[in-house]
């Protein structure tokens, strides 16, 4: 009896041991549970996932009436289609899904206090990301997509710096101290639902935007890149040495000048996949593999997008180009206040075009060749109908000239560029116009739409030169295959073809101009011989022996004279020689009667005849 006594009071001993014990660690424990329950940017991202997850997923419409259950069945389509649709950049879903993303964090934090523990928007240091997109916040209640255009313009960020290698080189760049001065200049009142509004925006970023650059996208700009600066060995190669990291490298495309935007970093390479996929991915193009190094592909605002990834690639990366329906006429784009004499290349673009002359717009990336050719299309007849073929959507002629007859096409992963030319040939197309003239089978076809399937035909091509111009089509008609004649018989077929190339160049300070505007001239026919000068007989005679033995040997067969160039020192349209006989004929054949006084007189007041 005694030693049941003894092991109940060791067994109960033993009970309140182990409960103390117990009741002391929960105790320690206890402050660790109340600061994991403390909200952070992770855990409300996490808590507006599964909020937005559920609210799709309700399906507890029983009980309601019919009205009310027709209501509610369409809102939650109309919600998932916005939560589909987003990724998109369609600025209608974007504001949906926003709007269920504030409506959960209002809910959570209620008071300033509350979101100044989740993120401190009155902190000493605020990120300069963050004051950014606290100025786009504000500046885009008063100018909408313009918004950076204005900021940019206020504060001259455009300008040239000396801030790169060791200050020795100039450069385009907006760095964290310009935020900084800015924002502590305009000094907001930054109130409970303004710092709502930021908290919405830092997080639809994270969930379903473009990170850092999805403000940056809505923007109307010319475009911009990611991953295209920075060291990618950095971590490996230079431990010790401050430099700048692959993941910082956002760049703005902005009136022809490329500006490094410092202030921006997507932190990680991890992040910058996510938005570099995410960007490409507007109807299904399918995935960015290894073996799929690169795609090209359109998002929804039209925008174009090359997206590229290791291998294929050093880093990955994504340029988009966007092309806005703003004022693209010839005027708009020659004419600028520092130009002198800008009627001469708006008239002489012009007069080619109703004179339907085949026109080569030439010239390297981004010197505006695209939007030059769709404000040239203005100025062909519109009774004829527009075919235009092109690698992505670029020039949106439709939509600039709703009214006309305009087809266009791209090629797809399935139907190849050449197979759509050939398309065309029965598609009654009066002038064809090839966004860009690329490959070699595109080239070979573009000759001979413009020798039997149109009138006129006008395209874009990379050539530095008129005679570049001429020799890569005429390699390309030779590499695509199927022609049996030689090389000079090529040429003869491309200069048969292909009479102007208007240049277009820019310089670094982003001044877009037309270089020049070049004839292609066969020599057979319309140069002659140098003159016989009985002044100085021996001198001529040398000048038309060397004629003579260059026609006879080289057998070059075309010249190129030079009938406008724009003079970088004075800023200035000069001419020069004017178009052969050949030329002018055709064109005054063809041109409208109630232009043709004008077009003689603008000749005759312009040019040494």
């Amino acid at each position: 009896m005694k030693l049941n006594t003894l092991l109940i009071l060791a067994t109960l001993l033993g009970i309140l041991i182990l409960v103390g014990v117990l009741y002391w660690k929960s105790k320690r424990e206890r402050p660790e549970v109340e600061l994991s329950d403390k909200l952070t940017m992770d855990k409300l991202l996490e808590i507006v996932k599964y909020s937005l997850a559920d609210l799709i997923k309700d399906e507890n419409f029983t009980g309601l009436a019919d009205e009310e259950f027709e209501s509610m069945y369409k809102r939650k389509a109309r919600i998932q289609d916005a939560m589909q649709n987003c990724v998109y950049g369609i600025d209608s879903a974007k504001l949906i899904v926003q709007d269920l993303i504030r409506s959960i964090l209002a809910d959570l934090m209620k008071t300033e206090e509350e979101i100044l523990q989740v993120y401190n928007f009155r902190a000493t240091y605020l990120e300069p990301r963050i004051k950014f997109e606290i100025l786009m916040y504000f500046y885009k209640k008063s100018f909408g997509k313009d918004a950076l255009a204005e900021l940019i313009s206020e504060y001259k960020l455009a300008r040239e710096r000396y801030e790169i290698e060791d200050k020795s080189q100039p450069s385009y760049l907006i760095s964290d101290e310009d935020i900084d001065t800015i924002f502590a200049e305009k000094n907001y009142d930054i109130d409970y639902n303004v710092m709502l509004d930021m908290m919405v925006t830092m997080i639809y970023q994270r969930y379903k935007g473009f990170g850092v650059v999805d403000t940056l996208r809505e923007m109307n700009i010319n475009g911009f890149n990611c991953g295209t600066s920075g060291s990618i060995l950095s971590a490996l190669l230079n431990k010790d040495i401050k430099i700048m990291k692959a993941p910082r490298s956002v760049w703005l495309y902005f009136n022809g000048k490329y500006i490094h935007l410092r202030f921006l970093s997507f932190n990680t390479e991890e992040e910058l996949r996510r938005v570099v996929q995410l960007l490409v991915r507007y109807n299904n193009p399918g995935p960015l593999t290894e073996k799929r190094g690169y795609m090209v592909n359109t998002m929804y605002d039209k925008s174009r997008v090359l997206a590229m990834r290791p291998p294929a690639a050093e880093y990955w990366a994504v340029f988009v180009r966007k092309f806005t329906l703003s004022d693209s006429s010839l005027p708009a784009l020659i004419d600028k206040p520092y130009v002198n004499q800008a009627f001469l290349a708006i008239n002489l673009v012009m007069y080619l075009m109703m004179g339907q002359i085949t026109c080569g717009f030439t010239g390297r990336q981004g010197a505006g060749k695209t939007v030059m050719m769709t404000a040239a299309v203005k100025y062909i007849d519109p009774r004829y109908t527009l075919r235009v073929l092109e690698m992505a959507p670029e020039m949106y002629l439709r939509e600039l000239y709703p009214e006309r007859n305009i087809l266009s096409v791209q090629e797809t992963e399935y139907v190849s560029a050449a197979e759509l030319q050939d398309a065309l040939k029965k598609s009654d197309a009066a002038v064809s116009i090839v966004g860009e003239v690329a490959t070699d089978s595109i080239a070979a076809r573009m000759i001979q739409m413009g020798q039997v399937a149109s009138i006129f035909t006008i395209f874009s091509h990379h050539a530095n030169m008129a005679e570049q111009l001429v020799y890569a089509i005429r390699n390309s008609l030779v590499n695509a295959g199927g022609f049996t004649g030689n090389m000079l018989t090529a040429e003869q077929q491309v200069i048969d073809v292909i009479r102007v190339d208007i240049h277009l160049n820019y310089t670094t300070d982003g001044r877009r101009y037309i270089e020049r505007i070049s004839e292609i001239v066969r020599l057979d026919i319309s140069v002659p011989y140098p003159d016989y000068d009985k002044n100085n007989p021996l001198h001529s005679m040398n000048e038309i022996t060397k004629e003579y033995y260059n026609r006879s040997t080289d057998r070059k067969s075309f010249t190129t004279r030079d009938i406008l160039k724009y003079n970088l020192e004075t800023n200035t349209y000069e001419t020069y020689d004017w178009f052969t006989t050949e030329i002018t004929q055709k064109m005054l054949d063809v041109m409208p009667l109630d232009k043709m006084q004008d077009f003689k007189k603008f000749i005759l007041d312009n040019w040494r005849l």
